[in-house]
């Protein structure tokens, strides 16, 4: 398997816990197999975008643009006309089978390594 799923909401840590645990994680994956993480976020309990995913975007970004992770998308911006899907379960077949996104959950972002 080159992904692996990590739940940074479950146990209900602040916001800049979350993230500073995925940094962390990032990091530590740097040099092995791993090309993505799929990261269970959640999406807030009102449905209007959680602090965590909020924070996590942000972070992301800088990570992006100083070449510490490939790139990052989240899912409910993969509708069927994502140009990248196709590109993305040629990658990792055993995502065809994720009900997550073939919903296009709201909480869950997918991180491409380098």
């Amino acid at each position: 398997m080159r992904y692996i799923t990590l739940d940074i909401k479950s146990n209900m840590p602040p916001s800049d816990v979350a993230c500073a645990n995925l940094e962390i994680e990032i990091e530590s994956l740097k040099n092995s197999d791993i090309k993505m993480i799929k990261v269970i976020h959640g999406y807030g309990s009102h449905g209007v975008g959680g602090e965590i995913k909020r924070l996590m975007n942000q972070r992301l970004t800088i990570l992006k643009k100083s070449n510490k992770i490939k790139d990052f998308i989240n899912c409910e911006k993969m509708s069927k006309d994502y140009i990248d899907k196709k590109c993305l379960y040629e990658n990792f077949p055993e995502l065809t089978l994720d009900s997550d996104l073939k919903n296009y959950n709201s909480g869950i972002t997918l991180i491409f390594l380098n």
